[in-house]
Protein backbone atom coordinates (compact mmCIF):
# COMPACT_ATOMS: atom_id res chain seq x y z
CA UNK A 1 0.00 0.00 0.00
CA UNK A 2 1.42 3.40 -1.02
CA UNK A 3 1.66 5.86 1.84
CA UNK A 4 -0.07 9.20 1.43
CA UNK A 5 2.36 12.08 0.93
CA UNK A 6 1.98 15.02 3.29
CA UNK A 7 2.59 18.42 1.69
CA UNK A 8 4.80 20.48 3.99
CA UNK A 9 4.63 24.24 3.49
CA UNK A 10 6.94 27.05 4.42
CA UNK A 11 4.08 28.63 6.39
CA UNK A 12 3.98 25.61 8.70
CA UNK A 13 7.67 25.92 9.52
CA UNK A 14 7.33 29.67 10.04
CA UNK A 15 4.54 29.04 12.54
CA UNK A 16 7.01 27.06 14.65
CA UNK A 17 9.33 30.06 15.00
CA UNK A 18 8.69 32.11 18.12
CA UNK A 19 10.03 35.42 16.80
CA UNK A 20 8.31 37.78 14.34
CA UNK A 21 10.06 37.68 10.98
CA UNK A 22 10.95 40.59 8.71
CA UNK A 23 10.40 38.44 5.64
CA UNK A 24 8.49 35.18 5.50
CA UNK A 25 10.23 33.89 2.39
CA UNK A 26 12.96 32.19 4.38
CA UNK A 27 13.35 30.99 7.94
CA UNK A 28 16.29 29.76 9.99
CA UNK A 29 15.64 27.66 13.05
CA UNK A 30 17.41 25.44 15.58
CA UNK A 31 16.03 21.96 16.05
CA UNK A 32 16.61 18.99 18.32
CA UNK A 33 14.66 15.85 19.08
CA UNK A 34 12.27 17.61 21.46
CA UNK A 35 11.10 20.22 18.94
CA UNK A 36 11.38 18.08 15.78
CA UNK A 37 7.78 18.29 14.56
CA UNK A 38 7.98 16.24 11.36
CA UNK A 39 6.46 12.82 11.97
CA UNK A 40 8.78 9.89 11.42
CA UNK A 41 8.17 7.37 8.62
CA UNK A 42 5.63 9.65 6.90
CA UNK A 43 6.49 10.81 3.34
CA UNK A 44 6.52 14.60 3.00
CA UNK A 45 6.84 16.87 -0.01
CA UNK A 46 8.19 20.39 0.49
CA UNK A 47 7.48 23.50 -1.58
CA UNK A 48 10.84 25.04 -0.69
CA UNK A 49 14.60 24.48 -0.75
CA UNK A 50 16.22 23.43 2.51
CA UNK A 51 19.73 23.29 3.90
CA UNK A 52 20.49 21.51 7.16
CA UNK A 53 23.73 21.54 9.12
CA UNK A 54 23.96 18.77 11.69
CA UNK A 55 25.91 19.80 14.78
CA UNK A 56 25.36 16.63 16.82
CA UNK A 57 23.78 13.22 16.45
CA UNK A 58 22.47 11.20 13.52
CA UNK A 59 19.57 11.53 11.10
CA UNK A 60 18.46 8.71 8.80
CA UNK A 61 16.16 9.69 5.96
CA UNK A 62 14.83 8.79 2.52
CA UNK A 63 14.60 11.35 -0.32
CA UNK A 64 13.08 10.36 -3.65
CA UNK A 65 13.59 6.67 -2.72
CA UNK A 66 17.26 7.33 -1.89
CA UNK A 67 18.13 6.19 1.66
CA UNK A 68 21.01 7.78 3.49
CA UNK A 69 22.29 9.12 6.77
CA UNK A 70 23.94 12.32 7.96
CA UNK A 71 26.12 12.63 11.02
CA UNK A 72 27.72 15.46 12.99
CA UNK A 73 29.32 18.21 10.86
CA UNK A 74 27.50 17.10 7.70
CA UNK A 75 25.59 19.51 5.47
CA UNK A 76 22.43 18.33 3.69
CA UNK A 77 20.88 20.21 0.75
CA UNK A 78 17.41 19.32 -0.54
CA UNK A 79 15.65 20.92 -3.54
CA UNK A 80 12.03 21.95 -3.59
CA UNK A 81 9.34 19.47 -4.68
CA UNK A 82 11.38 16.52 -3.43
CA UNK A 83 9.70 13.74 -1.45
CA UNK A 84 11.42 12.89 1.81
CA UNK A 85 10.85 10.71 4.85
CA UNK A 86 12.63 11.04 8.18
CA UNK A 87 13.30 7.48 9.27
CA UNK A 88 15.14 8.09 12.54
CA UNK A 89 16.87 10.80 14.55
CA UNK A 90 19.13 10.16 17.52
CA UNK A 91 18.40 11.43 21.04
CA UNK A 92 21.32 13.88 20.87
CA UNK A 93 20.19 15.30 17.50
CA UNK A 94 21.02 19.00 17.18
CA UNK A 95 20.81 20.91 13.91
CA UNK A 96 20.22 24.28 12.30
CA UNK A 97 18.26 24.63 9.08
CA UNK A 98 17.31 27.27 6.57
CA UNK A 99 14.38 26.90 4.19
CA UNK A 100 13.71 29.32 1.35
CA UNK A 101 11.65 29.71 -1.79
CA UNK A 102 12.63 29.85 -5.45
CA UNK A 103 11.19 33.35 -5.45
CA UNK A 104 13.56 34.41 -2.68
CA UNK A 105 16.53 33.23 -4.76
CA UNK A 106 15.38 35.40 -7.65
CA UNK A 107 14.81 38.38 -5.36
CA UNK A 108 18.41 38.13 -4.24
CA UNK A 109 19.39 38.67 -7.88
CA UNK A 110 19.74 35.08 -9.08
CA UNK A 111 17.51 34.34 -12.05
CA UNK A 112 17.57 32.48 -15.33
CA UNK A 113 18.55 35.55 -17.31
CA UNK A 114 21.80 36.17 -15.43
CA UNK A 115 23.24 32.79 -14.45
CA UNK A 116 22.68 29.06 -14.04
CA UNK A 117 22.32 28.90 -10.26
CA UNK A 118 18.67 27.85 -10.31
CA UNK A 119 19.51 25.29 -12.99
CA UNK A 120 22.35 24.04 -10.83
CA UNK A 121 20.08 23.74 -7.80
CA UNK A 122 17.47 21.83 -9.79
CA UNK A 123 20.18 19.58 -11.20
CA UNK A 124 21.26 18.42 -7.74
CA UNK A 125 18.41 16.38 -6.30
CA UNK A 126 20.27 15.68 -3.09
CA UNK A 127 23.70 16.59 -1.81
CA UNK A 128 25.47 15.58 1.38
CA UNK A 129 28.63 17.52 2.10
CA UNK A 130 30.88 15.65 4.53
CA UNK A 131 34.38 16.24 5.78
CA UNK A 132 34.49 19.93 4.86
CA UNK A 133 35.05 21.68 8.16
CA UNK A 134 35.77 25.11 6.64
CA UNK A 135 32.58 25.11 4.57
CA UNK A 136 30.56 23.89 7.54
CA UNK A 137 31.92 26.73 9.67
CA UNK A 138 31.16 29.38 7.03
CA UNK A 139 27.63 28.14 6.39
CA UNK A 140 26.90 27.98 10.11
CA UNK A 141 28.03 31.63 10.36
CA UNK A 142 25.78 32.68 7.46
CA UNK A 143 22.78 30.89 8.96
CA UNK A 144 23.34 32.46 12.36
CA UNK A 145 23.50 35.93 10.80
CA UNK A 146 20.41 35.32 8.64
CA UNK A 147 18.54 34.07 11.69
CA UNK A 148 19.38 37.21 13.68
CA UNK A 149 18.74 39.63 10.81
CA UNK A 150 15.24 38.25 10.19
CA UNK A 151 14.12 39.07 13.73
CA UNK A 152 11.95 42.19 13.97
CA UNK A 153 13.02 42.74 17.57
CA UNK A 154 16.62 43.34 16.50
CA UNK A 155 17.22 46.98 15.65
CA UNK A 156 19.18 47.07 12.39
CA UNK A 157 18.68 49.85 9.85
CA UNK A 158 20.33 47.81 7.06
CA UNK A 159 18.66 44.49 7.87
CA UNK A 160 17.26 43.99 4.34
CA UNK A 161 20.58 44.79 2.67
CA UNK A 162 22.45 42.49 5.06
CA UNK A 163 19.93 39.70 4.49
CA UNK A 164 20.60 39.87 0.74
CA UNK A 165 24.36 39.96 1.44
CA UNK A 166 24.52 36.86 3.64
CA UNK A 167 21.93 34.98 1.60
CA UNK A 168 23.96 35.65 -1.56
CA UNK A 169 27.09 34.35 0.16
CA UNK A 170 25.19 31.21 1.14
CA UNK A 171 23.91 30.65 -2.41
CA UNK A 172 27.37 31.19 -3.91
CA UNK A 173 28.89 28.74 -1.43
CA UNK A 174 26.36 26.07 -2.41
CA UNK A 175 26.71 26.64 -6.14
CA UNK A 176 30.50 26.69 -5.85
CA UNK A 177 30.33 23.28 -4.19
CA UNK A 178 28.00 21.91 -6.88
CA UNK A 179 30.31 23.15 -9.61
CA UNK A 180 33.33 21.60 -7.88
CA UNK A 181 31.76 18.12 -7.99
CA UNK A 182 30.25 18.33 -11.46
CA UNK A 183 33.28 16.68 -13.06
CA UNK A 184 33.04 13.60 -10.83
CA UNK A 185 29.28 13.13 -10.97
CA UNK A 186 28.16 10.32 -13.29
CA UNK A 187 26.06 11.95 -15.99
CA UNK A 188 24.71 11.15 -19.41
CA UNK A 189 26.66 13.18 -22.01
CA UNK A 190 23.65 13.20 -24.34
CA UNK A 191 21.31 14.26 -21.55
CA UNK A 192 23.64 16.99 -20.30
CA UNK A 193 24.17 18.33 -23.82
CA UNK A 194 20.44 18.38 -24.53
CA UNK A 195 19.69 20.02 -21.18
CA UNK A 196 22.30 22.72 -21.79
CA UNK A 197 20.92 23.47 -25.25
CA UNK A 198 17.38 23.47 -23.86
CA UNK A 199 18.30 26.08 -21.24
CA UNK A 200 20.09 28.24 -23.79
CA UNK A 201 17.02 28.18 -26.02
CA UNK A 202 14.78 28.84 -23.04
CA UNK A 203 16.77 31.91 -22.01
CA UNK A 204 16.37 33.38 -25.47
CA UNK A 205 12.77 32.36 -26.18
CA UNK A 206 10.84 32.00 -22.91
CA UNK A 207 8.81 35.15 -23.59
CA UNK A 208 7.71 34.20 -27.08
CA UNK A 209 7.43 30.42 -26.74
CA UNK A 210 5.77 28.71 -23.78
CA UNK A 211 5.21 25.39 -25.53
CA UNK A 212 7.45 22.34 -25.22
CA UNK A 213 6.95 21.51 -28.90
CA UNK A 214 8.87 24.60 -30.01
CA UNK A 215 11.96 23.55 -28.05
CA UNK A 216 11.70 19.95 -29.23
CA UNK A 217 11.47 21.08 -32.86
CA UNK A 218 14.38 23.49 -32.42
CA UNK A 219 16.53 20.70 -30.96
CA UNK A 220 15.46 18.21 -33.68
CA UNK A 221 14.03 15.70 -31.20
CA UNK A 222 10.52 14.56 -30.42
CA UNK A 223 8.60 16.20 -27.61
CA UNK A 224 8.47 12.85 -25.77
CA UNK A 225 12.24 12.35 -26.04
CA UNK A 226 13.01 15.89 -24.88
CA UNK A 227 10.74 15.53 -21.86
CA UNK A 228 12.26 12.15 -21.02
CA UNK A 229 15.86 13.40 -21.18
CA UNK A 230 15.16 16.64 -19.31
CA UNK A 231 13.34 14.73 -16.57
CA UNK A 232 16.22 12.27 -16.30
CA UNK A 233 18.86 15.01 -16.19
CA UNK A 234 17.07 17.81 -14.35
CA UNK A 235 14.58 15.82 -12.25
CA UNK A 236 11.83 18.11 -13.57
CA UNK A 237 9.85 17.91 -16.77
CA UNK A 238 10.48 20.38 -19.56
CA UNK A 239 7.00 21.80 -18.95
CA UNK A 240 7.73 22.31 -15.25
CA UNK A 241 10.96 24.13 -16.07
CA UNK A 242 9.28 26.40 -18.62
CA UNK A 243 6.55 27.24 -16.12
CA UNK A 244 9.11 27.86 -13.38
CA UNK A 245 11.01 30.29 -15.60
CA UNK A 246 7.80 32.12 -16.52
CA UNK A 247 6.68 32.39 -12.90
CA UNK A 248 10.13 33.58 -11.78
CA UNK A 249 10.22 36.24 -14.48
CA UNK A 250 6.59 37.23 -13.83
CA UNK A 251 7.39 37.85 -10.17
CA UNK A 252 10.40 39.95 -11.10
CA UNK A 253 8.21 42.08 -13.35
CA UNK A 254 5.40 42.39 -10.80
CA UNK A 255 7.77 43.61 -8.09
CA UNK A 256 8.33 46.72 -10.18
CA UNK A 257 5.92 49.34 -8.89
CA UNK A 258 5.47 50.78 -12.38
CA UNK A 259 4.66 47.44 -14.04
CA UNK A 260 0.95 46.64 -14.13
CA UNK A 261 -0.49 43.13 -14.34
CA UNK A 262 -1.45 43.88 -17.94
CA UNK A 263 2.13 45.01 -18.68
CA UNK A 264 3.55 41.80 -17.21
CA UNK A 265 1.12 39.67 -19.24
CA UNK A 266 2.08 41.51 -22.42
CA UNK A 267 5.83 41.35 -21.66
CA UNK A 268 5.63 37.57 -21.25
CA UNK A 269 3.49 37.20 -24.38
CA UNK A 270 0.33 35.83 -22.79
CA UNK A 271 -2.72 36.21 -25.01
CA UNK A 272 -4.45 38.43 -22.47
CA UNK A 273 -4.40 39.45 -18.81
CA UNK A 274 -7.02 36.86 -17.85
CA UNK A 275 -4.95 33.95 -19.18
CA UNK A 276 -1.84 35.29 -17.43
CA UNK A 277 -3.72 35.71 -14.12
CA UNK A 278 -5.08 32.15 -14.25
CA UNK A 279 -1.60 30.78 -15.01
CA UNK A 280 -0.02 32.81 -12.20
CA UNK A 281 -2.61 31.80 -9.61
CA UNK A 282 -2.39 28.14 -10.59
CA UNK A 283 1.34 28.07 -9.87
CA UNK A 284 1.54 30.46 -6.91
CA UNK A 285 -1.83 30.34 -5.20
CA UNK A 286 -2.16 34.11 -5.61
CA UNK A 287 -3.44 36.38 -8.31
CA UNK A 288 -0.84 38.76 -9.77
CA UNK A 289 -2.62 41.68 -8.03
CA UNK A 290 -2.47 39.90 -4.68
CA UNK A 291 1.21 39.17 -5.21
CA UNK A 292 1.97 42.83 -5.91
CA UNK A 293 0.03 43.87 -2.82
CA UNK A 294 1.64 41.33 -0.50
CA UNK A 295 5.21 41.61 -1.79
CA UNK A 296 7.53 42.34 1.14
CA UNK A 297 10.29 44.03 -0.82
Amino acid sequence: MVKQIYNLTLEELISQVKTDLITKEYVVNDINKSNYNIKLSIPHRADFFSLIILEKGICEYTINDYQSKITANDILFCPNSGTFTTDRISDDYKAKYIVFTTDFISKAGFNYRSNDILKSFSNNPISIISGNADLFKRIKFYLTELQSLNDTTKDNYYSNELIWHFFSLLIYELDNYFKSIETVQPTSPRGEDLATKFFLLLRENYKEHHDVQFYADSLFVTRKYLSKMIKKTMFKTSREIINQVLITEAKILLRNYHTSVSDAASELNFSDQSVFSKFFKKHTGQTPSEYKKNDFF
